[in-house]
């Protein structure tokens, strides 16, 4: 009687789904035809290696193209024209229901095949991902690895689990079932787009602004879609077909559990980052003069504020301040002071690009970068220990790099110099010089909190000198600065 009886319910529910294209879920994926440059050769084994990776993953109802690929084969010569076009993906997506079609082209190049990514939405105009790799020798298993490792990505960023497809009451059906990681009393929110957020120059979305309607539970699975009963309303507005359902991984109950660890979201910023450290620091300085030398030592407590820009995928713009201060003591040599009254203070602006070479933002990173930088020592004035504020700066070059480890760790280095760096000397100790360098590396690891928070730890070496022709002869100064704070993606 109570299988009849829910028979029966998922049969009234089920009646008012699928009324429009709004409904079709992200979850809901075809491959289109795979293009490449040389006559479908690499893309049609591409195809085949693809389609069954993504039958076999359980984040994808897969809808199959297999009964258009007549109708794409008509088009052969002008296929990726048309696979751009909003009209041929729009009947796609209706015609199978999906909202999420994957595009992948393949070209020729003269170092190897440059390989593509796009994943439009049902609308056939919203650009929902996108990825591009440069991939040498042709490797079909590399190019397949290239296309999995992005799905993988896509698919932690989707904003739901799934859609509601029926509503009667209380008690709505979703678009998700047995294959997906879900159990009977996990507990689900209901939410309800307000408006997609897209990178101003990629055009593509990169957040999804919704709100939270209601809370309910799953009360009952079946192959392809599940039934739930909302508990509590968040809000005066009315439940909707096409509102999104996520599912609350921290609920259990009696009657079941989760049948699979949902990956963490780890979803790249939207714009950009920005971090801030509290730092320490063992540092020194030292000058000469024509009669004599000193060394002063001692530690240096400030903070650090960072911030990068992304105005591409693969360009950037980024910028740092840091201040610290504290006070040093003579290591050796004359000083006619007991304790000098130091600060250290670091400004930097500048840009570059971000080599990615599995061609995902989550994978291994180079960046090279430039811009401009503005070194201040300055230890309290003393110009009978040939001692006053010195200043550096100039045009720096560097290279960065980082990779993960252990999915949830990321280790980075980064090596910074002034080529031709230019001398200040506010306090008129030193004079011009005539030789001058400023060197800097950093080593450190990054933990990936959430999708959006990670902490972070570095250390980092500066060094500076200058050399003189007048009374003065050298300045120099050494820092050893540990930071550790966080990064905020935004």
């Amino acid at each position: 009687m109570l299988k009849t009886t829910l028979t029966v319910l998922i049969t009234l529910l089920t009646f008012q789904t699928l009324r429009a294209a709004d409904v079709y879920s992200m979850r809901r994926c075809v491959l289109l035809p795979i293009t490449d440059s040389v006559g479908g050769a690499i893309g049609a084994d591409v195809y085949d290696q693809v389609e069954k990776f993504i039958k076999q993953d359980n984040w994808c109802h897969y809808r199959s193209a297999s009964g258009l690929l007549n109708v794409f084969s008509r088009y052969r010569e002008n296929l990726p024209q048309h696979l751009e076009t909003k009209e041929v993906l729009k009947v796609v997506a209706d015609k199978l229901q999906a909202g999420s079609l994957i595009r992948v082209n393949l070209k020729n190049e003269i170092d190897g095949i440059e390989v593509s990514l796009d994943i439009i939405g049902g609308d056939g105009e919203t650009l929902l991902f996108s990825e591009k790799s440069l991939v040498n020798n042709g490797d079909i298993d590399l190019i397949v690895q290239n296309i999995r490792n992005w799905l993988a990505i896509y698919a932690k960023i989707i904003p739901y689990d799934g859609k509601i497809t029926g509503i009667l009451g209380d008690q709505i059906t979703l678009d998700i079932g047995k294959t997906y990681p879900i159990s009977i009393g996990n507990e689900i929110i209901v939410k309800r787009l307000k408006k997609e957020i897209k990178h101003p120059l990629l055009k593509k979305v990169v957040e999804w602004d919704a709100i939270s309607l209601a809370t309910g539970k799953i009360f009952n699975i079946s192959e392809n879609q599940a039934l739930a009963v909302i508990k509590i309303y968040r809000s005066e507005e009315k439940l909707r077909i096409g509102d999104w359902v996520t599912i609350d991984q921290a609920s259990q109950s009696r009657e079941g559990q989760l049948k699979f660890a949902k990956n963490k979201s780890y979803k790249v910023g939207s714009l950009g980052e920005g971090s801030a450290y509290l730092l320490m620091s063992s540092s020194s300085l030292s000058s000469s003069d024509t009669s004599s030398s000193r060394r002063l030592g001692g530690s240096l407590v400030g903070f650090t504020l960072r911030g990068e820009g992304w105005i591409t995928r693969n360009y950037f713009v980024n910028g740092e301040i840091t201040r610290s201060f504290g006070s040093f003591k003579k290591n050796s040599g004359t000083a006619t002071k007991s304790t000098y009254n130091t600060k250290y203070n670091t400004f930097k602006i500048g840009g570059g690009y971000k080599y990615l070479p599995l061609g995902f933002f989550y994978g291994p990173q180079v960046n090279f970068f430039g811009g401009y930088s503005f070194y201040t020592f300055s230890p309290e004035s003393s110009p009978s220990d040939a001692l006053g504020e010195a200043e550096f700066s100039g045009f720096h070059l560097g290279v960065n790099g980082s990779a993960p480890f252990k999915k949830i760790y990321r280790g980075f280095i980064r090596a910074e110099f002034i080529p031709f760096p230019s001398f200040g000397d506010s306090d008129g100790v030193y004079g011009g010089a005539k030789s001058a360098s400023v060197l800097q590396l950093e080593l450190g690891v990054r933990y990936k909190y959430n999708s959006s928070l990670s902490f972070d730890g570095s250390l980092e070496l500066t060094s500076a000198d200058a050399k003189f022709n007048g009374n003065v002869k050298n300045f120099s100064s050494q820092n050893s600065i540990l930071r550790l704070g966080g990064t905020l993606a935004f």
